[in-house]
C-alpha cells in the first residue's frame, strides 16, 4: 500500500496531490498571497493538507475538496457486521511516512500473517508451498534456478532507489513531475520505467518467461487484478507489496486518512472539482488558480 500510494511516496503525483491557491496566508517570514486548497480526501490528500498544517503553522486556511468518503482508496466495506479493507489493505514496512502517522495519531497496527503459497494456472497447482523453508528453497530452484533469489535482489534495488525520496523530503526539495522524481532517484533507467511494461522490464533483465507467467503474473492479479502487462513501475511497487513484514491498521488503514484530516484542521468541502483556472499577476508572474466546484 503505497499511496506512495503512496504516501509513499506512497507519494505519487495524483488526484489527491494537487493543490491549488485560493488567498492569502501568512508564513513565519513573509506573506504569501495564497490559501491552500487540496483535491482529494485519500491518503496523499489528508497527508498533504497535514504537512502543510506542520509548515505553516495554525494561522493559515487549508481546503480539501472530497466527492466521496474521506479515505480514497484506503476504503473498508461491511460484510455480515464486520470491516474488511477494499482498497490499499497493507502497508509496505519501508513506507516510513505511514509509521510516523499511526504513531502520531495514537493508532495501533495489526501484523500480517503468512500462509502457504500455491500457484493455480487453471489447469493444476505449478508450484506449492510447504511448512519447510529449506524444502521450498529447492523447490524454488528445481522450477525457477537462481530467478527467484535474482527478483528478491531486483525488487530491493528498486526500494533502495525509492528509499532516496526521503532524503530531499527532509530538506524541503520538490518536483514539478513525476519523470523529474523519479530521474533523482534513479536515473534514466527508473524513468524508464514508466514506458514499459513488467514483462518488458523483467525480460530485458534476463528473468525467464516461465517466472514471469507463474510467479509474478499472480502477484499482479491479487494486488491490482490485472497481468504483467502493467506498468513497469507499478509491477515493482506490487512486487514489493509480496514480500514479508507488511501490515496494517487496525480498524481500517483509513483511520489515517480521518485522523491526518482531524491534525490538519482543514475544512473539508464536499463537492467535485470541475475547472482549475491559472491567474497571472503582474510582471507575468504566476498567481493563483481558482477553483470551480459543484457542492455534494
Amino acid at each position: 500500500f503505497l499511496e506512495i500510494s503512496s504516501t509513499f511516496f506512497k507519494q505519487t503525483v495524483v488526484r489527491d496531490l494537487l493543490i491549488c491557491s485560493r488567498g492569502p496566508f501568512v508564513n513565519q517570514n513573509r506573506k504569501i498571497n495564497l490559501i491552500p486548497g487540496v483535491i482529494g480526501a485519500g491518503v496523499g490528500g489528508t497527508s498533504a493538507a497535514y504537512f502543510l498544517r506542520q509548515k505553516f503553522g495554525k494561522d493559515i486556511q487549508i481546503d480539501i475538496f472530497e466527492r466521496g468518503e474521506v479515505g480514497g482508496r484506503a476504503a473498508t466495506i461491511n460484510l455480515e457486521g464486520k470491516y474488511y479493507e477494499a482498497g490499499g489493505a497493507v502497508i509496505h514496512p519501508l513506507n516510513l511516512h505511514m509509521k510516523h502517522f499511526v504513531k502520531e495519531l495514537g493508532l495501533n497496527v495489526h501484523q500480517g500473517q503468512g500462509g502457504l503459497l500455491g500457484i493455480y494456472n487453471g489447469d493444476e497447482f505449478v508450484f506449492e508451498e510447504s511448512s519447510w523453508y529449506i524444502w521450498n528453497f529447492l523447490k524454488l530452484l528445481w522450477h525457477y534456478g537462481l530467478n527467484p533469489v535474482r527478483m528478491y535482489m531486483w525488487v530491493e534495488d528498486v526500494l533502495d532507489k525509492f528509499m532516496r525520496i526521503y532524503r530531499y523530503q527532509v530538506y524541503d526539495y520538490a518536483f514539478s513531475s513525476n519523470e523529474g522524481l523519479l530521474h533523482a532517484l534513479g536515473g534514466a533507467d527508473f524513468v524508464q520505467m514508466l514506458n514499459v511494461t513488467i514483462d518488458q522490464a523483467l525480460q530485458k533483465t534476463s528473468f525467464s518467461q516461465k517466472f514471469i507467467n507463474e510467479m509474478v503474473t499472480p502477484v499482479m492479479r491479487v494486488n491490482y487484478g490485472q497481468g504483467a502487462n502493467i506498468n513497469s513501475f507499478v509491477g515493482a511497487v506490487s512486487l514489493a507489496g509480496a514480500e514479508s513484514g507488511l501490515w496494517s491498521v487496525e480498524g481500517g488503514n483509513k483511520l489515517v486518512c480521518t485522523g491526518l484530516l482531524y491534525a490538519s484542521k482543514a475544512q473539508l468541502i464536499s463537492g467535485t472539482v470541475i475547472a482549475l483556472e491559472e491567474k497571472t499577476l503582474k510582471r507575468g508572474r504566476l498567481g493563483e488558480l481558482a477553483t470551480t466546484f459543484l457542492h455534494l
